[in-house]
């Protein structure tokens, strides 16, 4: 599995270089946000900064996974480069799973350092801006490494929706389409945001989980057209 993984990384580089753009327009839009609201005061805690980079993460992360979806697994049917891999003496199963544990890897390390990178930067530069009147102390760290960890832990699985829709239509569209629909349901809500009740994305990965392997179960008997 880890030599088919390693196949997968020389084939495509996984988005690093996209990934950290990512987290500077991140950093840039959250610091102008926290600074236009300084009068309405809806954004002046550590906390309250905090929950808004973990939603923007999430939701930059999953639309990023999808478009790495779209490349792995959509595109390779599409171009029928996938019959090249299915040559190999490996079954089909083992393949599938390498680039959906990929995935995974990659969304749940990019969710959780991008998180911390935020974070920490955004408190290094209040520490010289002041924007936020408030004192970060070590309950609220804890608190805050621990919702990150667990919460990309869980949208590492949510990133797979688009799997299933993907696999289903073969075209990139409606792959990325899907995760930016994901994406705005568990982002609204009437006074917080739908992902806020940590029930309601385990079932979001629940169904990322479900709906890849009933998009791969039967990969060993179908034919790539």
């Amino acid at each position: 599995m880890l030599k088919l993984m390693k196949l997968e990384l020389k084939k495509f580089r996984i988005g690093v270089k996209g990934a950290v753009i990512a987290n500077l327009i991140m950093l840039a839009a959250i610091v102008m946000t926290v600074f236009v609201s300084q009068d309405s005061k809806e954004f002046s805690s550590y906390s309250l900064v905090f929950e808004l980079t973990g939603l923007t993460v999430r939701a930059v992360f999953i639309i990023f996974s999808s478009s790495i979806i779209a490349k792995l697994i959509v595109g390779e049917y599409n171009n029928k480069t996938i019959n090249l891999m299915f040559m190999y003496p490996i079954n089909r199963m083992k393949i599938m799973l390498s680039k959906i544990l990929l995935i995974v890897i990659f969304a749940f390390v990019a969710m959780l350092t991008s998180n911390i990178f935020l974070n920490v930067s955004i408190y290094i530069i209040n520490s010289f801006t002041h924007i936020l009147n408030d004192t970060l102390t070590s309950d609220m760290i804890s608190k805050t490494l621990i919702n990150c960890v667990l919460y990309s832990f869980i949208f590492a699985f949510v990133s797979l929706i688009p799997v299933f829709v993907g696999m289903r239509r073969r075209t990139t569209g409606s792959t990325i389409i899907t995760s930016v629909i994901v994406t705005s349901i568990l982002s609204n809500g009437s006074n917080s945001p739908l992902s806020s009740i940590i029930l309601i994305p385990i079932i979001f990965a629940m169904l990322g989980v479900i709906g890849t392997y009933m998009a791969i179960r039967n990969i060993e008997n179908v034919d790539v057209i």
